[in-house]
């Protein structure tokens, strides 16, 4: 079947320009570990990003970026050697063409056993432990402000404590706009997938409402780790 012939415009400062004419997959799966350490890491992602978005010449993508092309000449050598972008051609255009870039698909996908453990550290956690600090600032307001909160403290041996909420009533349990704790269980793996399962069937049902007031839900299951990393110098209980 013929094409209709399309009209070439000269893309505005930033704008991609138009796309070589060819399909784009929407995920590539990363597993070289010289790509992967690459796009894992932060700064460098910053100037991918552009290319995730579709085609780009030096010049569009350092201005999408509010950068200088010397910064973006910089990392496209890098990307393109370890495959995280592809030649597409070159752009005509009055003096000599600009080479034409774009990621090999919209979404670069890394699994997550390919990650190097001080990368999953750094891109994982680093967000998670945001999130955290941010419960445990709310979690601290909300119980300065709860009269009937009490701190027990008592000696469980001769060279030990423990620190630990006195036992609350029914009705205080019910009343508070909080909750925070977690359990150590012994379950089936049965057990815990389905565990798991209701746990976000219930935040499910929440999501997506419009109140007035922000809310921090921190929940989660995981079985205790075979081998500890980040908590191999913890001593917790049970």
């Amino acid at each position: 079947m013929a094409r209709a012939a399309t009209k070439r415009t000269t893309p505005r400062a930033g704008t991609p320009p138009a796309p070589a004419d060819d399909d784009w997959p929407a995920r590539a799966e990363i597993t070289d570990p010289a790509a992967v350490l690459l796009l894992t890491d932060l700064r460098a992602l910053k100037y991918l990003t552009p290319f995730l978005n579709g085609a780009h010449t030096l010049s569009s993508a350092a201005a999408a970026l509010d950068c200088s092309t010397s910064t973006v000449a910089y990392w496209i050598p890098r990307f393109v050697r370890v495959g995280l972008l592809v030649h597409l051609g070159d752009q005509a255009r009055a003096g000599m063409a600009m080479p034409l870039y774009r990621a090999p698909a919209a979404q670069l996908a890394v699994p997550f056993r390919a990650l190097p453990f001080d990368r999953r550290v750094s891109m994982i956690d680093s967000g998670r432990m945001r999130v955290l600090r941010r419960f445990l600032d709310g979690l601290d307001e909300a119980m300065e402000r709860d009269d009937s909160l009490v701190l027990g403290f008592r000696s469980e041996a001769p060279h030990s404590f423990a620190i630990a909420m006195v036992e609350e009533t029914d009705e205080h349990k019910l009343a508070r706009l909080y909750t925070d704790g977690w359990q150590t269980l012994e379950l089936t793996d049965d057990d815990a997938h389905q565990l798991a399962i209701e746990i976000e069937a219930l935040v499910e049902r929440y999501v997506g409402r419009n109140g007035p007031k922000r809310y921090i839900t921190h929940y989660g299951v995981a079985a205790d780790a075979r081998h500890r990393w980040r908590s191999a110098t913890d001593d917790i209980p049970g």
